[in-house]
């Protein structure tokens, strides 16, 4: 009974943006519902490696390959809030050297279409533990700019790779990184 609740309660967990976030997008006609579709294609990140499991040691018997998900939430800037629903990948392997393969389509929506608007994408290994429960650790994130304030087209059919930053989105919301954001947008043009 109690993890029928727990699931419920997870699915329907939903965090609402930033009050001032909803009225500026009102204000200046930027509310219009908008529909996106990402495809997640790999991440090819340098720094993950296939770690040795927590307490394994060279001569102790081979468990189970760490896997990997993907995270994706939407993200605030301008008032450093993260909001809505975070979308997870299935877990998946590593198949090559330092590529984990997805291949899956994210949906979304959001009617807040505003630059400070931001998808921030986390990659997570998950490592079962001896005890059966779960260990998850992030290794990195990327920052996807949904809404230009350039006047450029907003639908784009092209491939696009996204710089993947080492530690965990949750920076994002320390004070001394509020441009954070703003100086990545910099970097990536």
């Amino acid at each position: 009974m109690t993890d029928d609740w727990k699931s419920l309660f997870a699915r329907g967990r939903v965090i609402p943006p930033h009050s001032q976030t909803v009225r500026k997008a009102q204000d200046s006609c930027l509310s219009h519902p908008q529909g996106f579709q990402i495809t997640l294609n790999h991440v090819d990140v340098p720094h993950i490696q296939q770690e040795k499991m927590e307490g394994e040691s060279e001569g102790s018997q081979k468990r189970e390959a760490a896997k990997y998900q993907l995270n994706v939430s939407l993200f605030d800037s301008s008032h450093q809030h993260f909001f809505g629903r975070t979308w997870k990948s299935l877990p998946q392997q590593m198949m090559a050297v330092h590529r984990v393969v997805f291949n899956e389509v994210l949906y979304f929506h959001t009617s807040l279409c505003l630059p400070s608007v931001v998808a921030v994408a986390e990659l997570v290994v998950l490592q079962a533990r001896a005890d059966g429960s779960q260990r998850e650790l992030g290794c990195g994130f990327a920052v996807l700019h949904l809404f230009s304030s350039r006047t450029e087209s907003q639908t784009s059919e092209e491939d696009k790779r996204l710089c993947f930053y080492h530690g965990t989105p949750r920076a994002l919301l320390h004070p001394l990184l509020r441009d954070c954001i703003t100086r990545i947008e910099t970097h990536q043009t």
